[in-house]
């Protein structure tokens, strides 16, 4: 599952997601301070472990958190 929001942003370390506990490709964003964050960008779900239904879960929940910032943050321009 790749997050489309991060596109663009150089994948610098793949390691274990601490929240999903699955293998992601990690990037770093840095905030207005200079201080440096390591957020995912893809993640990869082994099969035997996750269904389809599952990943989807994940998918949902994190474009409802997106939608959420959205709204928060630019209330004028919903679609």
């Amino acid at each position: 599952m790749e997050d489309l929001t991060k596109r663009g942003l150089t994948v610098k370390d793949t390691s274990i997601d601490e929240k999903l506990n699955v293998i992601a490709d990690k990037g770093m964003i840095h905030d207005m301070d200079g201080i440096g964050y390591w957020v995912p960008i893809r993640w990869y779900f082994p099969k035997d472990m996750f269904d389809l239904a599952k990943i989807s879960e994940f998918a949902e929940t994190m474009e409802k958190k997106y939608i959420e910032l959205r709204e928060l943050t630019c209330p004028d321009d919903s679609a």
